[in-house]
């Protein structure tokens, strides 16, 4: 008989109510939960997205105006509420004025002197890239995000940071192998958008990044849950190891299931690459 059918697109459409009704929906959910836009300050860096509106793929297809937005954001007095939500539906602005200006930012660095970067080419480069996309750099932080990416279509802000800065600074890959698999992956991908955020992370833009995100770090995924969540071979490790399991003791792994290399993989051997050691 005929080969089963596999929707892969089904994990994504049961993701969204992809509806203006459901922009509409989600936007007032936002503006009037305690746990959306009055703990947005406190909470916007979660991994798990606790408190952002996840409003960008509504913006993007045009379910959602940005106009009514904004009038809507005026009537809950959004500007007093969190001044960064306020202030991010500006920079969508920003980033749109940048590709006008610089209508090749997708590919080319808007700094035209990071032409030259010394970023790292080769197969074993190349698989490197490929496992990160797939969520299996053996750092559990980075793997959980891009598995999200890869089911949802969406990742919060600050795990898109985490990843592209793993891309860029970690594994020394060009920022646009990171832009281009993000436009394809993202439901909210946004040409202007994304490529103004992959230009920072490889410091070729004009608000370049001058910090990074560990790949280790704690503080977006404190519990562990979301790495739970979307890395579940690694469920069983207790918090203390769910972030770094080659730091875990061999009786902890083997309590947990985790074998690392079979289960889970070893993670990359990195070091950070800073712009001015690879750079011109």
């Amino acid at each position: 008989g005929a080969p089963d059918l596999i929707d892969w697109g089904a994990p994504i459409t049961n993701s969204w109510n992809i509806s203006e009704r459901g922009a509409l929906q989600q936007l007032n959910r936002f503006l009037a939960d305690s746990s959306g836009l009055a703990a947005y300050e406190s909470s916007r860096s979660y991994a798990d997205g606790r408190s952002v509106s996840r409003l960008s793929p509504y913006l993007h297809w045009g379910q959602l105006s940005p106009r009514l937005m904004w009038q809507h954001m005026r009537r809950a007095w959004a500007g007093s509420v969190s001044k960064t939500f306020y202030r991010r539906l500006v920079w969508r602005e920003l980033a749109y004025w940048q590709l006008y200006y610089w209508p090749n930012m997708a590919r080319q660095p808007m700094r035209e002197a990071y032409r030259c970067m010394a970023w790292r080419t080769g197969p074993e480069a190349d698989a490197h890239v490929e496992a990160w996309k797939k969520g299996r750099t053996g750092f559990p932080l980075v793997d959980a995000g891009m598995r999200e990416l890869w089911q949802t279509g969406w990742m919060q802000q600050t795990m898109r940071m985490v990843t592209a800065a793993f891309l860029t600074e970690y594994l020394n890959r060009s920022w646009t192998d990171g832009a281009a698999w993000f436009h394809d992956t993202l439901v909210d991908a946004d040409l202007a958008i994304n490529s103004m955020m992959w230009q920072n992370a490889g410091k070729s833009g004009l608000d370049q990044w001058n910090f990074t995100l560990l790949p280790t770090s704690k503080s977006q995924d404190p519990t562990g849950a979301y790495i739970k969540q979307w890395v579940p071979e690694l469920r069983g490790l207790a918090a203390p190891h769910i972030h770094t399991p080659w730091t875990a003791p061999a009786a902890s792994l083997e309590a947990a299931g985790v074998e690392l290399g079979k289960t889970y993989p070893h993670r990359f051997e990195t070091r950070r690459h800073t712009s001015s050691s690879v750079s011109i």
